[in-house]
């Protein structure tokens, strides 16, 4: 006999949609929980213990039906805190399905500001409640309610809560961590568009995973960087773009862990004097909850918007000497040992001699692998903690 359930394994599955697009509780599974209940509304929401109501956050679920905005907006403001079924709900137990007279007498509840105040008004009485408590102070709930008229919530009702309790908490496990993970990701990005170069990163296959701001201007600006279709990263003239091509290959290999190669530095030259500085370094793999991963990154400078002033907090995170720490400021701008040799009136075995003393301290042998430590370490990001910003131009400049 075919005991499966059309009802459940629809809400089953919009549960777990809902831990990706919360918003499809308010839109779909709410007002489907009303009708599976003879309900009048539902909530799903968080209730703080510390807090003593409710609790808002990117870690908890919240949608509401049934109610206007305004009663939605005292019950988030006042009434949670005044709810007695969650001053009076067990604490101990990791997961909980009952009525609201298992919560507190319903002959007591006429007395309480919770009913006159909140629950009166919306001509509402009995409540049937799923709870998750992830922690002690913290209580996840699925609410339906119903009028005095309608009668206490029937076994049955209930039974239907109890089946869809596992894959509740399942689903708000998950909401939780892919939230932690779009909050790290955003956090990382927006560090990213506040670094006075450009980064581009590439995935496994090369492709563009992410081009921030300054990277697509920079890139429009000179014409000798195209972001093409099918994310593809590509520059001109067609010698630079096999050059590229080759450089993004190796780098994602290595940072896919197939090879043990090193980054790449490319210059990229135009008409009337125009220049782009590329550094394509491979990255340690990190992958996201939705199976992207970031194994290389293209960090792209112009000649005409240096990074000044590094020399000091080169030299007091590294123990760098003035003039290594000119040198690598000069090496992260983009130029070769033989034209900075040539613009501070050195010889290239000084200048060489110089890097190999710097790139010990830093840790690394190769240059390119000493780019991309000071671009991707606390020299440049202590710069934009400390106000360093950009003219709209794109030439760095103090705040």
């Amino acid at each position: 006999m075919n005991t499966k359930d059309p009802v459940l394994d629809h809400l089953v599955g919009r549960i777990y949609e809902a831990a990706l697009d919360p918003g499809i509780w308010t839109r779909e599974l709410l007002p489907q929980f009303e009708r599976a209940t003879c309900s009048q509304g539902s909530a799903v929401w968080a209730h703080d213990f510390a807090l003593g109501g409710y609790r808002d956050g990117m870690e908890t679920i919240d949608g509401f039906h049934g109610a206007d905005a305004s009663a939605i907006d005292s019950f988030k403001q006042h009434y949670s805190r005044c709810n007695v079924w969650m001053t009076h709900a067990p604490r101990h137990l990791s997961r909980f399905v009952g009525s609201s007279s298992d919560f507190f007498p319903d002959r007591l509840l006429p007395g309480t500001e919770w009913f006159a105040g909140w629950l009166q008004p919306l001509d509402l009485f009995h409540s049937a409640i799923a709870m998750i408590q992830p922690r002690p102070d913290l209580a996840f709930n699925l609410t339906l309610l119903r009028s005095r008229r309608a009668g206490p919530y029937r076994p049955e009702e209930l039974a239907l809560l109890q089946r869809l309790l596992p894959h509740l908490e399942t689903a708000l496990a998950l909401h939780r961590r892919l939230s932690r993970a779009q909050a790290l990701a955003d956090a990382s990005l927006q560090v990213l568009e506040g670094l006075p170069i450009g980064v581009v990163l590439l995935d496994e296959r090369a492709a563009v995973l992410h081009a921030t701001e300054r990277a697509r201007r920079l890139a429009a600006d000179s014409g000798l960087l195209q972001f093409g279709a099918g994310d593809g990263l590509a520059a001109s003239p067609p010698a630079a773009h096999a050059r590229l091509q080759r450089a993004m290959r190796a780098a994602v290999a290595t940072g896919s862990g197939r090879s043990g190669g090193a980054g790449t530095g490319l210059r990229l030259e135009g008409l009337a004097g125009l220049q782009l500085h590329l550094l394509v370094a491979p990255l340690p793999g990190w992958r996201s909850p939705f199976g992207e991963r970031t194994a290389a990154a293209v960090f792209v400078s112009a000649p005409s918007a240096e990074l000044a002033a590094l020399a000091p907090v080169l030299r007091a995170l590294y123990g760098l000497t003035p003039a290594e720490a000119q040198l690598a400021q000069a090496l992260v701008n983009g130029l070769s040992p033989q034209e900075y040799a040539d613009a501070a009136r050195l010889s290239l075995h000084t200048v060489r001699a110089q890097f190999k003393a710097a790139a010990a301290k830093v840790g690394v042998r190769r240059q390119a692998d000493f780019v991309r430590v000071l671009l991707t370490g606390p020299a440049l990001l202590g710069r934009l903690a400390a106000g360093y910003r950009t003219d709209d131009d794109g030439r760095a400049r103090d705040a």
